[in-house]
Protein backbone atom coordinates (compact mmCIF):
# COMPACT_ATOMS: atom_id res chain seq x y z
CA UNK A 1 0.00 0.00 0.00
CA UNK A 2 1.45 3.47 -1.04
CA UNK A 3 0.31 6.89 0.34
CA UNK A 4 0.84 10.26 -1.43
CA UNK A 5 0.64 13.21 0.98
CA UNK A 6 0.26 16.92 -1.31
CA UNK A 7 -0.68 19.91 0.32
CA UNK A 8 -3.08 22.36 -1.56
CA UNK A 9 -1.38 24.26 -4.14
CA UNK A 10 -0.92 28.15 -3.63
CA UNK A 11 -4.50 30.01 -3.05
CA UNK A 12 -5.19 33.52 -2.18
CA UNK A 13 -5.24 34.44 1.17
CA UNK A 14 -1.59 32.08 1.15
CA UNK A 15 -0.54 35.47 -0.13
CA UNK A 16 -1.83 37.93 2.56
CA UNK A 17 -0.81 37.03 5.35
CA UNK A 18 -4.07 36.26 6.82
CA UNK A 19 -4.58 33.19 9.08
CA UNK A 20 -6.15 30.53 7.05
CA UNK A 21 -8.51 27.40 8.68
CA UNK A 22 -11.67 24.87 7.98
CA UNK A 23 -14.22 27.85 7.32
CA UNK A 24 -11.56 30.44 5.26
CA UNK A 25 -12.79 29.45 1.79
CA UNK A 26 -9.62 30.53 -0.52
CA UNK A 27 -9.45 30.03 -4.72
CA UNK A 28 -6.25 28.90 -5.76
CA UNK A 29 -4.19 31.51 -7.51
CA UNK A 30 -2.61 31.01 -11.12
CA UNK A 31 0.41 30.21 -9.38
CA UNK A 32 -1.57 27.82 -7.49
CA UNK A 33 -3.34 26.05 -10.08
CA UNK A 34 -0.13 25.92 -12.87
CA UNK A 35 1.55 23.85 -9.61
CA UNK A 36 -0.81 21.47 -9.16
CA UNK A 37 -1.30 21.19 -12.95
CA UNK A 38 2.45 20.27 -13.11
CA UNK A 39 2.01 17.61 -10.50
CA UNK A 40 -0.65 16.40 -11.81
CA UNK A 41 1.64 16.10 -14.87
CA UNK A 42 4.09 14.11 -12.71
CA UNK A 43 1.17 12.04 -11.40
CA UNK A 44 -0.36 11.36 -14.86
CA UNK A 45 0.80 7.60 -15.42
CA UNK A 46 0.18 6.87 -11.46
CA UNK A 47 -1.91 4.39 -10.87
CA UNK A 48 -4.54 6.20 -8.00
CA UNK A 49 -7.11 3.73 -6.65
CA UNK A 50 -8.56 6.15 -4.24
CA UNK A 51 -8.57 10.02 -3.65
CA UNK A 52 -8.99 11.67 0.58
CA UNK A 53 -9.82 15.65 0.18
CA UNK A 54 -9.98 18.27 2.74
CA UNK A 55 -13.79 19.92 1.78
CA UNK A 56 -12.01 23.84 1.81
CA UNK A 57 -11.62 24.80 -1.84
CA UNK A 58 -8.01 25.14 -1.74
CA UNK A 59 -7.69 21.61 -1.90
CA UNK A 60 -10.53 20.43 -3.63
CA UNK A 61 -9.25 22.37 -6.68
CA UNK A 62 -6.04 20.86 -6.30
CA UNK A 63 -7.19 17.58 -6.27
CA UNK A 64 -9.73 18.24 -9.35
CA UNK A 65 -6.50 19.03 -11.55
CA UNK A 66 -4.24 16.10 -10.12
CA UNK A 67 -7.55 13.49 -10.92
CA UNK A 68 -8.10 14.89 -14.43
CA UNK A 69 -6.07 12.58 -15.83
CA UNK A 70 -7.86 9.89 -13.32
CA UNK A 71 -11.54 9.57 -14.35
CA UNK A 72 -12.07 6.15 -12.10
CA UNK A 73 -10.81 7.60 -8.69
CA UNK A 74 -13.08 6.82 -6.01
CA UNK A 75 -12.76 10.46 -4.49
CA UNK A 76 -14.36 10.87 -0.77
CA UNK A 77 -14.11 14.81 1.27
CA UNK A 78 -13.68 14.08 4.48
CA UNK A 79 -13.90 17.04 7.16
CA UNK A 80 -11.59 15.63 9.63
CA UNK A 81 -8.55 16.30 6.71
CA UNK A 82 -9.56 20.06 7.10
CA UNK A 83 -6.90 22.58 8.63
CA UNK A 84 -6.55 23.31 12.44
CA UNK A 85 -8.89 25.52 13.57
CA UNK A 86 -7.86 28.99 15.00
CA UNK A 87 -10.72 30.21 16.35
CA UNK A 88 -10.47 33.81 16.87
CA UNK A 89 -7.71 34.66 14.64
CA UNK A 90 -9.40 33.00 11.32
CA UNK A 91 -9.33 35.77 8.88
CA UNK A 92 -6.69 37.90 10.93
CA UNK A 93 -3.44 38.81 10.57
CA UNK A 94 -1.25 35.60 11.07
CA UNK A 95 1.37 37.34 13.50
CA UNK A 96 -1.71 37.76 16.44
CA UNK A 97 -1.55 34.15 17.61
CA UNK A 98 2.32 34.03 17.53
CA UNK A 99 2.70 36.96 19.91
CA UNK A 100 -0.14 35.60 22.20
CA UNK A 101 1.42 32.25 21.58
CA UNK A 102 4.57 33.64 23.14
CA UNK A 103 3.25 35.26 25.88
CA UNK A 104 0.96 32.30 27.05
CA UNK A 105 4.07 30.31 27.91
CA UNK A 106 2.60 27.39 26.97
CA UNK A 107 4.52 24.92 24.12
CA UNK A 108 3.70 25.41 20.66
CA UNK A 109 1.91 22.94 20.13
CA UNK A 110 -0.68 23.00 23.25
CA UNK A 111 -1.71 26.52 22.99
CA UNK A 112 -4.99 26.47 22.32
CA UNK A 113 -6.90 29.49 20.35
CA UNK A 114 -10.38 30.65 21.90
CA UNK A 115 -12.75 28.55 19.70
CA UNK A 116 -10.37 26.74 17.78
CA UNK A 117 -7.83 23.60 18.31
CA UNK A 118 -4.06 22.71 19.11
CA UNK A 119 -1.65 22.08 17.04
CA UNK A 120 -1.08 18.78 18.87
CA UNK A 121 -5.04 18.33 18.54
CA UNK A 122 -5.33 19.15 15.15
CA UNK A 123 -2.56 16.66 14.16
CA UNK A 124 -4.18 14.15 16.05
CA UNK A 125 -7.12 14.40 14.41
CA UNK A 126 -5.37 14.33 10.91
CA UNK A 127 -2.85 11.26 12.02
CA UNK A 128 -6.05 8.98 13.40
CA UNK A 129 -7.84 9.48 10.26
CA UNK A 130 -5.25 8.59 8.09
CA UNK A 131 -4.55 5.64 10.48
CA UNK A 132 -8.00 4.60 10.03
CA UNK A 133 -7.26 4.76 6.60
CA UNK A 134 -4.14 2.14 6.76
CA UNK A 135 -6.17 -0.46 8.46
CA UNK A 136 -9.05 -0.46 6.00
CA UNK A 137 -6.58 -1.01 3.51
CA UNK A 138 -3.41 -2.90 4.78
CA UNK A 139 -4.11 -6.44 3.28
CA UNK A 140 -4.27 -4.48 -0.29
CA UNK A 141 -2.06 -2.64 -2.52
CA UNK A 142 -3.83 0.57 -3.06
CA UNK A 143 -2.01 3.59 -4.28
CA UNK A 144 -3.99 6.58 -2.51
CA UNK A 145 -4.01 9.85 -2.88
CA UNK A 146 -4.70 12.71 0.17
CA UNK A 147 -4.92 15.95 -0.45
CA UNK A 148 -5.37 18.86 2.52
CA UNK A 149 -2.91 21.26 4.25
CA UNK A 150 0.24 22.57 5.72
CA UNK A 151 0.42 22.67 9.15
CA UNK A 152 -1.64 19.15 10.47
CA UNK A 153 0.51 17.34 7.87
CA UNK A 154 3.37 18.60 9.17
CA UNK A 155 2.26 16.52 12.46
CA UNK A 156 1.85 13.36 10.73
CA UNK A 157 4.76 13.79 8.95
CA UNK A 158 6.73 14.45 12.03
CA UNK A 159 4.70 10.85 13.73
CA UNK A 160 5.58 9.18 10.42
CA UNK A 161 8.88 9.75 10.30
CA UNK A 162 9.41 8.40 13.90
CA UNK A 163 9.93 12.49 15.44
CA UNK A 164 8.85 13.56 18.94
CA UNK A 165 6.48 16.44 17.91
CA UNK A 166 6.20 17.18 21.74
CA UNK A 167 10.12 18.47 21.41
CA UNK A 168 10.06 22.12 20.60
CA UNK A 169 11.70 22.97 17.79
CA UNK A 170 11.26 25.16 15.00
CA UNK A 171 13.81 23.97 12.97
CA UNK A 172 12.26 20.52 12.78
CA UNK A 173 8.72 21.90 12.35
CA UNK A 174 10.12 23.75 9.00
CA UNK A 175 12.07 20.77 8.07
CA UNK A 176 8.29 18.78 7.79
CA UNK A 177 6.31 21.81 6.87
CA UNK A 178 5.09 20.83 3.13
CA UNK A 179 5.30 24.01 0.70
CA UNK A 180 2.23 24.22 -1.91
CA UNK A 181 2.09 20.57 -3.68
CA UNK A 182 5.24 19.18 -2.20
CA UNK A 183 4.46 15.22 -2.16
CA UNK A 184 5.53 13.16 0.47
CA UNK A 185 5.94 9.63 -0.30
CA UNK A 186 4.94 6.89 2.17
CA UNK A 187 4.32 2.72 2.09
CA UNK A 188 2.92 0.04 4.37
CA UNK A 189 5.45 -2.75 4.71
CA UNK A 190 4.12 -6.11 5.09
CA UNK A 191 5.28 -5.79 9.19
CA UNK A 192 2.19 -3.29 9.32
CA UNK A 193 5.18 -0.37 9.61
CA UNK A 194 4.57 3.19 7.64
CA UNK A 195 7.95 4.16 6.13
CA UNK A 196 8.36 7.43 4.63
CA UNK A 197 10.23 6.99 1.13
CA UNK A 198 10.54 10.73 0.39
CA UNK A 199 9.13 13.83 2.08
CA UNK A 200 8.29 17.32 0.54
CA UNK A 201 8.57 16.72 -2.83
CA UNK A 202 8.62 19.67 -5.07
CA UNK A 203 10.55 18.62 -8.38
CA UNK A 204 8.04 18.92 -10.60
CA UNK A 205 7.78 22.69 -10.03
CA UNK A 206 11.09 22.90 -11.81
CA UNK A 207 9.75 21.43 -14.83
Amino acid sequence: MKLLIVRHGESEKNTTGLVQGPNTQSNLTDLGRRQAQKLAERLKSEHIDLAFVSPMDRARQTADIILQYHPNTVVQYALDLSERSHGQYEGGPSSKPLEDWHASGLPFGEFKPEGGESWFGAGERVTGFIQSILNQHKNDSSTILIVGHGSVFTYFLMQADSQDTHAESKERYDYYHPSNTAMSTLELGENGQLKLISLNDVSHLDL
